[in-house]
């Protein structure tokens, strides 16, 4: 593949970057984990998983080094592990997309951004997807019910306590508000509740229209940031003013 130069702006930065680490690399010559593969064209995808299970234990890639390809299955591999495969056929792609998208940076078209209108770089890995999933169905069958995998928390999350987890994930909101130039009151962290999900309080001066967007960016920062599936709700808070409650 070489070089490219038809890697949209959003992806390219990020992209860079992720092509000098790929740790998922299989190398030339080295074998192969036990498992299974699928191929397309020159990429090829290796899986190994837990037992007899649908779990992904270890996944590894092959692909040109150079080539925006490797980058998108190097972060499709680190979501792997821990996985189903259908999970990884039905998010992966999705999760790179995300990893690896600048969100300062112009989308490539207008609207939704998805792997299959992201940019030429997603087209084989898009096929490597297909033929995952054709595979899938011959080992474990087509599945029929809905996919409700949830990546849990990592052990050292669980271990913390709530002042712990607040002060974990606070420098990166901070981090997100100077990124955005949001001003510090737009938002705080209320709680952390028992099922370890955050709520954040937004300020009157934050239009009612820009909460969402705010709280999936924000999401997917912390996400990012803390390597935790780490799920955002707003805080539903009274007017302090009786006579404005009336």
């Amino acid at each position: 593949m070489g070089e490219r130069s038809d890697i949209p702006a959003a992806f390219a930065e990020r992209i860079a970057e992720q092509l000098k680490s790929l740790p998922h690399l299989q190398k030339s010559g080295a074998p192969s984990a036990a498992g299974f593969s699928v191929t397309e064209a020159d990429l090829e995808l290796l899986l190994e998983l837990e037992n007899d299970s649908e779990t992904i234990r270890q996944a590894r890639f092959s692909a040109p080094e150079t080539a925006p390809e490797a980058a998108i299955l190097e972060v499709l591999c680190s979501y792997a592990i821990g996985a189903p495969v259908r999970e990884l056929t039905d998010h992966g792609l999705i999760f790179a997309l995300q990893r690896l998208r600048d969100p300062d940076v112009r989308a490539p078209v207008k609207g939704i951004l998805t792997p299959r209108n992201a940019g030429a770089c997603f087209a084989g890995p898009l096929k490597l997807m297909a033929a995952l999933r054709r595979e899938a169905d011959v080992r474990f069958g087509r599945h029929s019910d809905t996919n409700f995998f949830d990546r849990p928390y990592s052990e050292a999350w669980k271990k913390l306590d709530k002042a712990g987890k607040r002060d974990l994930v606070l420098p990166h909101i901070e981090s997100f508000r100077k990124a955005h130039k949001i001003a510090g009151d737009a938002f705080e962290l209320a709680e952390i509740d028992q099922y370890d999900r955050l709520f954040l309080v937004f300020s009157d001066e934050v239009p009612v229209w820009d909460k969402p967007a705010m709280l999936m960016e924000l999401e997917r920062w912390l996400r990012q940031k803390t390597g935790e599936r780490i799920e955002l709700f707003t805080e539903v808070v009274k007017d302090a003013n009786r006579i404005r409650r009336l």
